[in-house]
């Protein structure tokens, strides 16, 4: 009976060391792969406030040096309230996309998004009691110290211009909708890769 504890006892204390190393070995590949992209993001102009990889377990994404994608949060800049940059497939320093979503503040007043009979939003909110539509543009520009010559982006409601920011790369609007927060523009950069 003894021996049989005794044995019982080193398997147990065996697994829990294997469970544990796995624990340990998950976060270490966990904290590489935000080191890949941080890295990445570096070679981009882009400073990171926060990195979440997704894609599990870890330790197989690290073996392959792959993030498959990764939600980039950013410093909101003056009258955004939200900044987050998607890393898609990034392999060995490459990234397959680069996409951006920056929230820019409504003007102020009471507002309501317009939404689809889905559920979805629109590119309108109602402001007031007024239908404002809202879109983006981007525009090449000079002079910026990034690089190249970067991009400004221009959010646009009803026509006339709301806000306006200036992003290190070549890149241009893909969506634009009224949510919750504020108007969601979506960009993609025009190289993913930052050159």
């Amino acid at each position: 009976m003894k021996k049989a504890l005794i044995a019982l006892g080193t398997v147990v204390i065996i697994l829990i060391a294997l469970i544990g190393g796995l624990v340990v070995a998950e976060q270490r590949a966990k904290v590489a792969l935000e080191s890949d992209v941080d890295d990445y993001l570096d070679g981009c102009a882009i400073t990171p406030d926060g990195i979440d990889v997704h894609g599990r377990p870890y330790l197989l994404y690290a073996a392959q040096h792959t993030a498959d994608l990764s939600y980039v949060d950013l410093e909101p800049a003056k009258g955004t309230n939200k900044d987050q940059v998607l890393v898609h497939h990034l392999v060995d320093g490459h990234a397959d996309r680069l996409t951006r979503f920056i929230t820019v503040d409504y003007p102020s007043g009471q507002v309501s998004p317009v939404k689809n009979p889905d559920g979805s939003y629109t590119e309108a909110a109602t402001i007031d009691g007024e239908e404002v539509t809202f879109s983006a543009r981007t525009d090449h520009c000079e002079g910026t110290d990034h690089g190249d010559d970067g991009t400004r982006l221009e959010v646009l409601a009803n026509g006339r211009q709301h806000s306006t920011m200036t992003l290190p790369r070549t890149a241009e609007v893909r969506a634009v909708s009224a949510g919750d927060d504020g108007v969601i523009v979506e960009i993609e950069y025009a190289d993913p890769n930052c050159r």
